[in-house]
């Protein structure tokens, strides 16, 4: 199928607020540059997109967006938002016209797509949790194509255009290999090595419970690679205990995630979607520890589903501070328990999820055919 100088000349990509919203498009977006597509992102000012989409190198478009709310006076605010954004987008679509609008979900992605809709613009969805958001179950009905990440979410959705596909993850998770990952890392290439993360930001509960099982795990001769965001790195480091076997690794920010999992043997995480889908593609076990006041539960149930499949544990986040020492060395120490929650995680994961919504793009804009399901 041509780019570029063919039939896919200009992807608008349309979404954000948080990073799990923002990441699987980008990656997306990266391949679709590398064909010579022209790609534009579209976002609102009070999501991270604002900091992250200008070091892709791609041109950002803020609108106007609001939120859709049960309550009475912020759903009028939101929907008045809405409108005035919509405005916004039907003015750049009629000028420069593009081939396909890609919602990566998060309320901004409305304006932009719903004035697609308005001009016969062909429309894709990501959704990437388990339960699809409001503005992703709204902008279905218009949508040629909605890739999911979970076959839990194909309840909520129309049947016939819904594709679970998997989470597009960068290229780079997936090329490093274990020896090489530790061996960047500075890590013993024969220690078994578990990665705690909190995401970029850290997670004040994920801090506490390895802070209070370190005692126990002292003699033990793992590695503990434990990212525990820029913010929480000192408090982390004043209140560490004392290590003698334990290799202890408390960083505040590690960019090299890649190299990250591919030295781990075992995961503790939050479980947003991104990050599910990099660590079931590099088949990891995992602790998914759901952060509690993320919208509509949607950790919760993300993390449902990876314990579902056999490929992870939960702890609530309540109990993590006093379940997480135990549960690690239970895991650690059975390791055909593990093999079977890492073959489950990969039989889970979608390491191909980039390739096969590229297919679904080129195939869409190509052939001009119709999915619509209303």
């Amino acid at each position: 199928m041509q780019s570029g100088d063919g039939f896919l000349k200009r992807v608008l990509f349309a979404g954000g607020g948080t990073g799990g919203h923002l990441y699987p498009g980008l990656t997306l977006a990266e391949r679709l540059r590398s064909e010579g597509v022209e790609v534009h992102f579209f976002g609102s000012r009070r999501g991270v997109e604002v900091e992250i989409v200008p070091r892709f190198g791609f041109p950002l478009h803020l609108v106007k967006a609001g939120r859709l709310s049960r309550k009475p006076v912020q759903a009028l605010v939101g929907v008045l938002e809405t409108a005035v954004g919509f405005a916004q987008c039907l003015g750049f679509l009629l000028r420069h016209r593009p081939d396909l609008i890609v919602g990566t979900g998060g309320y901004a992605s409305a304006p932009v797509a719903l004035a697609g809709a308005v001009l016969g613009v062909k429309l894709m969805v990501l959704e990437q949790n388990a339960v699809p958001g409001k503005v992703t179950r709204l902008l279905a009905h218009f949508a040629r194509h909605v890739c999911v990440s979970f076959p839990e979410s194909t309840r909520w959705l129309p049947g016939k255009k819904t594709l679970v596909t998997g989470n597009p993850v960068r290229a780079e998770i997936l090329a490093c290999t274990q020896a090489e990952g530790r061996q960047r890392l500075g890590l013993a290439p024969d220690r078994p090595c578990l990665l705690v993360t909190g995401a970029s930001q850290g997670a004040v509960s994920l801090n506490r419970a390895v802070l209070r099982s370190l005692p126990r795990w002292s003699e033990r001769a793992w590695t503990v690679l434990h990212l525990t965001g820029p913010r929480h790195l000192e408090e982390v480091e004043r209140e560490r205990s004392a290590t003698s076997g334990l290799d202890y690794r408390p960083l505040g920010y590690l960019d090299d995630m890649a190299a990250a999992y591919a030295a781990a043997d075992l995961v503790v995480c939050r479980a947003g979607a991104t990050t599910l889908a990099e660590v079931t593609a590099r088949g990891l076990p995992a602790i998914l520890v759901p952060y509690p006041f993320a919208a509509e539960d949607h950790q919760r149930l993300n993390a449902r589903a990876a314990v579902k499949s056999g490929a992870a544990e939960l702890l609530e986040d309540d109990q993590v501070e006093a379940g997480l020492g135990g549960l690690v060395e239970e895991l650690l120490g059975a390791s055909d328990r593990l093999a079977r929650m890492a073959a489950a995680s990969r039989a889970l994961g979608k390491p191909a999820a980039t390739e096969e919504i590229l297919e679904l793009v080129h195939a869409l804009v190509g052939d001009g055919k119709e999915t619509r399901d209303d």
